[in-house]
């Protein structure tokens, strides 16, 4: 994009808001180079991001790529290049495509030093919500601490009022906090930020899938979730054969236990789109598919596949490692 441009046309407020995710949450120095990447679908979104680099002064480059389909995990090589050689990097997905959080090419830039956002279905629409302008120090500083004190855990037992009543085993393992805030190379994180997750080694039980899921969105009715020697075995409820079929398009993999992810996030709020809806404080979500790309570490068996969905418990889930009760929201200080 030239320096002549035009002003992004659009809302006030989507700039107003991409200035401070650059300055409060990226924390990006002047002599740094910005990366926005997004698929033609979303360059609307991407433009905004752009006019709101240039206006603080940054050195900002807009690179549009085509759509990823489903079974398309990477971006164009060159896209993957343009991350490895940035310093900061915000990426948008549209809606249906995979995101670049579990992708090789952001894996890559990670270990080069770029630091960044990944934002698969993100709108101008969610850009302006609450969640996204939270306090990331308050979230930082709690995803640490709850992180440091899941360390050394061997096992966890989640229940709910709606019927899940799961155990992983995560012994030997070291817990992921997306923080939201991006200010140490190497840090990526969705936006809105704000959980802690870690690839289980085993789990067994009944997840009860209440709130939200990828492909589906907000929930009307539950799904049950049977889970055995960490993979989804039967799923039942309103719209279970669409889910099924969908995972069936990747093969046995996509039904992989592939995470287990806690919500840290205060301002977040139940609205449909998982991006938000697992970070809601004190929220439970279980990911099915890929586990290759996970932050952290974990001795649970690594799963590539072109694929990765999560499925949010919002009615009042429990938490219990070895035995004792962990409250997330005890851990925030917002």
């Amino acid at each position: 994009m030239s320096e002549n441009m035009n002003a992004f046309p659009g809302d006030d407020r989507l700039i107003d808001r991409t200035r401070a995710i650059w300055a409060d949450v990226l924390c990006v120095a002047p002599d740094e180079r910005l990366l926005v990447l997004t698929d033609n679908k979303v360059a609307s979104l991407g433009s905004a991001f752009y006019q709101g680099g240039r206006d603080l002064g940054f050195q900002v480059v807009h690179v549009i790529m085509p759509p990823l389909a489903k079974g398309a995990a990477e971006p164009l090589a060159l896209a993957g290049l343009a991350l490895r050689e940035c310093e900061v990097y915000i990426a948008i997905t549209s809606a249906g495509t995979r995101s670049i959080t579990h992708s090789r090419a952001r894996q890559e830039a990670s270990k080069a030093g770029a630091r960044g956002l990944t934002l698969p279905g993100m709108t101008e629409e969610m850009l302006l919500r609450d969640a996204v302008g939270a306090n990331y120090e308050a979230i930082a500083r709690g995803t640490e601490t709850l992180a440091n004190a899941l360390n050394g855990t061997d096992r966890l037992h989640i229940t709910s009022e709606g019927g899940t009543d799961l155990m992983l085993d995560v012994h030997g393992g070291e817990w992921f906090a997306e923080r939201g805030l991006c200010d140490k190379p190497g840090d990526f994180s969705n936006l809105p930020g704000g959980e802690v997750s870690i690839a289980p080694v085993n789990a067994e039980g009944m997840l009860v899938v209440d709130g939200s899921i990828n492909l589906l969105g907000r929930l009307e009715s539950p799904l049950e979730i049977v889970i055995k020697e960490r993979r989804i075995v039967s799923v039942k409820g309103n719209r279970s054969e669409e889910l099924i079929s969908f995972l069936e398009e990747f093969g046995p993999d996509a039904f992989n236990v592939a995470e287990i992810g806690i919500g840290m996030n205060p301002m977040a709020r139940l609205c449909g789109t998982v991006l938000e809806d697992e970070k809601i404080l004190g929220t439970i979500h279980i990911g099915v598919g890929d586990n290759s790309h996970m932050g952290g570490k974990s001795l649970g068996k690594v799963v590539a596949v072109d694929v990765h969905i999560d499925g949010v418990v919002v009615s009042n889930p429990k938490l219990y490692a070895d035995g004792s009760v962990i409250d997330p929201r005890n851990f925030i200080n917002a």
